[in-house]
């Protein structure tokens, strides 16, 4: 199988876009160059969601939105998607006279679907898919077509020729189950190297097997033989059964891996973005802060101003005045003027017996009686006439606080510049926090709206049906040996008793016919296994070796990767020590290891098939990049590179020699940060241009190697 072309309609980013592939032997790679978030993994996504249907997105469909993220809801609330594949088939038959002959046939699938838009929220719809073949007199439509596909390409082997480069790690990395890796491999292999079909072909001996075996009730008088064959065909039954319930927990169970795997990748690229249930939780503390923070601004505030109030700065402010007012009382006081002493001291005269000079003030004569009249008139005279004197001698007094020693008084000044340093700290935190607001608001916004709880549940929620899965697994395979053993020893005593009856010959026969059968199948399943499993190890570890350039003899750290009977795929390094992919090898060669694997497969069995890989020379350098790009391109019959201009780089001439097609995708939205022009396009939609890997024209030149 090749592809031919693809067609994709508002597909994510790629909303109106056309692939053409080559299916020239002579020039079997096709490159499409684009930066990073301009459609490369989006074309591989398509592709595999075209030929495969739902089951081979990333996430579950109803997760997975497939319209374009910046669809205006006004344009139409049901957005259909549509991707169309072409590709070609060969077809091999004998003629009369036994020569082989080759036939292409060319074949059209369409997949389509929509997602009903309802403001903020979206929701998938039902998929539909056809497949034509195109011929000279048009569109033949062949039915059904999902298994038409498969039958060229088998669910298993979809990540043998769709690679995602940054997810190509599925058969060795270790943050996946063994069981799940090793069932991945052996599906893979038993998948393309043709061993279903020994096993379908088993599967119809037993059934065969079964019913002449259901027939020896019928035909014998014997009741322990009947006995004994209707308990072998309850044997067939149960083992049937048993067979069927451990492939199901062994499928459930890399399912639920996998999906762990996929969730926890959900979970580290949220928590990448940010976490935003932490932000919110960060956001409402700093709110509790300002809060706080302007109750002790408001008591500051009113400490400041009782500090404004106080008499020592009034006292202060006051001074120069005071200092004038002062002097002259001081000098109304130094001529005797102040204080008003004179009511005073004549009013206490009239208390006493005798006046100042000496003479009686008694009551009991006269003239003391003329004194104290003569005396209270000073008095009233007094009054009458020092009104102003009064005044100022009242101030005098009063003043007398004020005309005290005014050295500054340092503990009011020390408090003053406490409250103040207080007020200034607390304004400049309320700014500081304010401004931390503003940024989580704005990098929430910027987060999508996933719930890590969820996740986390949900990842939970895997981790315990795989388990259960891996359990319900382990404990049946017992039980189904332990029937396998009791129906082996029930078949001999069959046999050892249809020998003793007359109408038993025809039946041995015919049971020994299935069993020969079973015999020459179970052999051969076996002789495939190893044979064919030793070929794909071997040629695995010769493309491995060529793609990063390893010597033993010249003291290289990997020395060999093999598969094992067991399925893994396996390591080594000097003195035959084994290898931890995810420690030992580094991003580059754990990349070649899988690629080699694919590689390795699609040879040995010989079956034409395209390796779509997404990013494949990312993490290489050098001559391992140039390596691995020469190897890939030498053992695929049709290579679609999707690749990044750094992974270009250094890589020119092989693709200048090699590459039938070279198509570059743009991404709009990338100016004016990365692009220099400006696009012709607003819609965010991928862009086409002609250009090949050494060009730049209007539409794709960029400002910098940002990819």
């Amino acid at each position: 199988m090749r592809l031919i072309q693809a067609r994709f309609t508002n597909f994510r980013l790629l909303r109106d876009l056309t692939l053409d592939f080559s299916t020239d032997t002579g020039k079997n790679l096709i490159v499409v160059r684009a930066a990073n978030e301009s459609g490369k993994t989006t074309v591989l996504y398509g592709l595999q969601w075209a030929l495969y249907g739902n089951d081979a997105l990333p996430i579950p469909r109803r997760n997975f939105r497939m319209h374009p993220v910046n669809w205006e809801a006004s344009e139409v609330t049901k957005v259909p998607i549509r991707v169309e594949v072409d590709f070609e088939i060969k077809i091999f038959r004998r003629s009369k006279t036994y020569d082989l002959i080759e036939t292409i046939r060319r074949y059209r699938i369409i997949r389509s679907t929509y997602d009903r838009i309802d403001g903020a929220e979206w929701y998938p719809g039902p998929t539909n898919a056809k497949l034509f073949e195109i011929t000279s007199e048009g569109s033949i439509p062949q039915e059904p077509p999902e298994s038409r596909i498969k039958e060229q390409l088998p669910e298993n082997l979809r990540e043998v020729f769709f690679t995602d480069g940054d997810r190509a790690l599925s058969f060795i990395d270790t943050d996946i189950d063994t069981k799940t890796k090793r069932t991945r491999v052996q599906h893979a292999i038993r998948s393309l190297l043709g061993l279903d079909v020994i096993e379908e072909a088993r599967d119809r001996v037993k059934t065969t097997a079964r019913g002449v075996n259901t027939r020896v009730r019928s035909l014998v008088r014997d009741n322990n033989l009947a006995r004994i064959s209707e308990r072998i065909t309850e044997i067939s039954d149960e083992e049937l059964e048993l067979e069927n319930q451990i492939k199901d927990a062994k499928q459930q169970f890399m399912s639920f891996d996998e999906r762990l795997v996929e969730i926890e990748k959900e979970i580290e690229e949220a928590l990448s973005k940010g976490n935003k249930e932490e932000m919110r939780k960060q956001l409402n503390n700093l709110r509790s802060d300002v809060t706080l923070i302007g109750h002790d601004l408001k008591k500051a505030n009113i400490t400041h101003a009782d500090l404004l109030k106080d008499v020592f700065l009034s006292r202060e402010l006051s001074a120069p005045m005071i200092s004038l007012g002062l002097s002259k009382l001081d000098a109304l006081r130094d001529q005797g003027k102040i204080p008003n002493s004179t009511i005073p001291v004549l009013e206490e005269r009239l208390t006493s017996p005798f006046c100042i000079c000496g003479e009686a003030l008694n009551k009991q004569d006269k003239d003391s009686e003329r004194r104290r009249e003569n005396i209270k008139r000073l008095i009233d005279e007094a009054r009458d006439s020092d009104i102003l004197q009064g005044i100022v001698t009242e101030l005098y007094y009063a003043s007398l606080s004020l005309s005290m020693d005014r050295t500054i008084d340092r503990t009011w000044i020390s408090r003053y510049e406490e409250v103040a340093a207080l007020r200034d700290g607390l304004l400049i935190r309320s700014k500081g926090l304010g401004q931390q607001m503003r940024s989580l608001e704005v990098k929430m916004d910027q987060i999508p709206n996933t719930d890590l709880q969820i996740l986390r549940d949900t990842k939970s929620s895997y981790k315990k049906q795989r388990d259960r899965f891996n359990e319900k697994w382990t404990l049946l395979k017992p039980d189904l040996n332990n029937l396998r053993q009791e129906q082996t020893k029930l078949i001999s005593e069959r046999n050892r008793l249809l020998k003793s009856q007359q109408k038993g010959d025809r039946i041995m026969a015919e049971l020994e016919v299935a069993q020969d059968i079973l015999t020459v199948l179970s052999n051969s399943y076996q002789r495939l296994t190893n044979e064919e499993l030793n070929k794909v190890s071997n040629k695995m570890n010769s493309v491995f070796l060529e793609m990063i350039v390893a010597d033993p003899d010249q003291g290289a750290i990997i020395h060999k990767a093999e598969i094992t009977k067991q399925f893994d795929i396996i390591v080594y390094g000097p003195n035959g020590r084994q290898l931890n992919p995810n420690i030992d090898l580094n991003g580059a060669s754990r990349r070649a290891l899988t690629l080699a694997f694919v590689l390795a497969l699609t040879k040995v069995s010989e079956v034409e098939a395209p390796n779509v890989i997404d990013t494949p020379l990312g993490m290489m350098e050098g001559l391992v990049k140039t390596s691995v790009l020469t190897t890939a391109i030498k053992e695929s019959s049709q290579l679609i590179l999707l690749l990044t201009r750094s992974e270009i780089k250094n890589c020119e001439e092989i693709i200048d020699a090699k590459a039938a097609h070279i198509i570059t995708l743009t991404n709009p939205a990338h100016y004016p940060k990365m692009l220099v022009n400006e696009p012709p396009s607003t819609t965010g939609a991928i862009v086409k241009c002609g250009c090949n890997h050494r060009q730049e024209c209007e539409i794709c030149q960029r400002r910098a190697e940002l990819d």
